[in-house]
């Protein structure tokens, strides 16, 4: 009898120490899983505190007038109240689109007749010139100082149309400008028969 009692009490004790440590090892596993929880819900509440810093930032710029990169655009024509021509010239001269039909973010100056970006980013531009001349026409399109693209035609029995357009990889303050060659001239007639135009596709504030 006492042998069946200490057998027992053994079994007993085994059976204690097992759920013991399958209790221990439950403990562990939901502590580490705590652990992660509240590991997640800091990084979370970082991001979330991240977030908001952003969108108060923007709304900042926004307040303050900050040019943001989907509001840069332009679009103007050369317009006078009688059909006349600009030019020809004895030299190069930048043509002034003196009226402006958009110009979001007031990058575009027509008293210059330069587009000057406000900030980095990737811009497209395009222009259509009404014109003529004793050995062709157009237009040349410069970044800074340096001619990227031209829009031109040979001498035709009438005046011509022509246009041109380009991708440009600006950084702020860079310009673009249209210039009419010496001996080139483009019409200025009341049905804004050349234009010039930009925006920007994607950049920054940096």
């Amino acid at each position: 009898m006492k042998t069946a009692v200490a057998v027992l009490l053994l079994l007993w004790s085994g059976v204690v120490g097992v759920v013991a440590a399958a209790e221990q090892s439950c403990l562990t596993e939901v502590r580490a899983v705590q652990r992660e929880v509240i590991a997640l819900v800091a990084q979370q509440t970082q991001e979330l505190q991240l977030a908001k810093a952003h969108v108060e930032k923007q709304i900042e710029d926004l307040k303050n007038g900050a040019v943001r990169p989907s509001n840069v655009a332009f679009s103007a024509s050369l317009f006078t109240n009688n059909d006349t021509h600009i030019g020809p010239f004895k030299t190069d001269q930048t043509l002034q689109f003196n009226l402006v039909f958009t110009n979001v973010g007031n990058a575009y100056d027509n008293s210059t007749g330069k587009f000057t970006a406000p900030l980095n980013g990737v811009y497209q531009f395009s222009y259509h010139v009404y014109a003529g001349g004793d050995n062709g026409a157009g237009a040349k399109l410069y970044h800074n100082e340096d001619q990227v693209v031209a829009a031109y035609n040979h001498v035709a029995p009438h005046d011509i149309n022509t246009s041109q357009s380009v991708i440009l990889t600006l950084e702020k303050g860079d310009t673009v400008s249209l210039l009419l060659e010496a001996g080139w001239w483009v019409a200025s007639y009341l049905g804004h028969l050349t234009t010039f135009s930009g925006h920007l596709l994607f950049g920054s504030l940096d």
